[in-house]
């Protein structure tokens, strides 16, 4: 992939603080702004995935989920080895 230069407009103390990550962490402000940007998309993605399985599972009917509790629940008591600690 590529890197593209792009101009943006800032606040100012969203500026300041950039740099003041870039001085304390030794990275660009480009590189700073790259690694913000990053872990934004990565939340988004996250969030996303999170809606879509609350979707699924909300459609699943009842019975659907007492037959997950119980298997659950079984494999909880007599599948896991339980050590005492």
């Amino acid at each position: 992939m590529g890197t593209v230069k792009a101009t943006i407009s800032l606040d100012s103390t969203l500026l300041q603080q950039t740099d003041e990550q870039a001085r304390k962490t030794g990275n660009s402000r480009s590189g700073v702004m790259t690694i913000a940007l990053q872990k934004y998309f990565k939340e988004l993605r996250q969030e996303e995935i999170l809606t879509q399985l609350n979707d699924v599972y909300q459609d699943e009917n009842s019975d659907d989920l007492q037959l997950i509790k119980a298997a659950k629940n079984y494999f909880s008591n007599h599948v896991v080895e339980q050590d005492e600690w």
